[in-house]
């Protein structure tokens, strides 16, 4: 009897514990079917010690990262950038987010630096000038390089206006960006032509995508019409 007694409470916790194993496996599939940062919280709310509570902070984690991401691309802010990478300094997200911060901080610097002008000559000089005048073949020589210059940077020096659409690690990239940004944006972008810039950053040479607009009214609507898509873009001038 008393055998039959500690059977049945054998079978009892037995029963108990493959239902709570269902009940742990039906929940587990529910969060993995929603995938959501709820989901996935509920989840470790219910079944802290669950052998797919590893994989459930992993994901909640991925999440939460993609959607702060999403918050900051969609903001397009330097604070934005920052904020994102005090919360998440080793996400997937955090160097792009670091060269966004250096997009702005070089668009910074550069629109706040005067754009090239003619210097105007030293009254000596003048003089020199009014008095030996250049002959024709000096000048067709000079005037050779300076147009085979205008010629690549005609847009640009129109207006003096551009938008940096990213930074990249290579101009093969830059490229390949270029590519896709085209395809996708086909009405804002058909009509203008990439630049590949080339320079140093904190994190080594970076290569900036922009393209010539013809004002500054023009890269902020270009900017606006981007933005709404979450695509980084930051106008600046030459």
């Amino acid at each position: 009897m008393r055998n039959t007694g500690i059977c049945s409470i054998v079978m009892i916790f037995g029963v108990l514990a493959l239902s709570a194993c269902s009940r742990e496996s039906a929940d587990w599939k529910s969060a993995t079917t929603a995938d959501t940062t709820e989901a996935y919280q509920q989840f470790l709310q219910q079944h802290p010690r669950s052998s797919n509570s590893a994989a459930a902070h992993a994901r909640l984690k991925a999440l939460t990262e993609d959607r702060d991401w999403q918050v900051a691309a969609a903001a397009d802010t330097r604070s934005a950038y920052e904020q994102f990478i005090s919360q998440h300094a080793d996400s997937k997200w955090a160097q792009e987010a670091r060269i966004r911060i250096e997009n702005f901080a070089q668009t910074g610097s550069t629109a706040t630096t005067p754009a090239s002008a003619p210097v105007a000559a030293s009254a000596p000089a003048a003089a020199a000038a009014a008095t030996h005048p250049p002959d024709q073949g000096h000048r067709t020589a000079q005037a050779a390089p300076a147009k085979s210059q205008a010629s690549s940077k005609a847009a640009t020096a129109a207006s003096g206006n551009f938008v940096q659409l990213g930074a990249f690690s290579t101009k093969e990239r830059a490229q390949s960006e270029w590519k896709q940004l085209s395809a996708r944006f086909p009405t804002e972008l058909k009509s203008l032509k990439p630049d590949y810039i080339a320079g140093p950053s904190k994190h080594g040479t970076v290569y900036r995508l922009r393209v010539a607009v013809s004002s500054a009214s023009a890269a902020k609507g270009l900017c606006s019409a981007l933005k709404k898509h979450s695509q980084l873009c930051v106008p600046g001038t030459a």
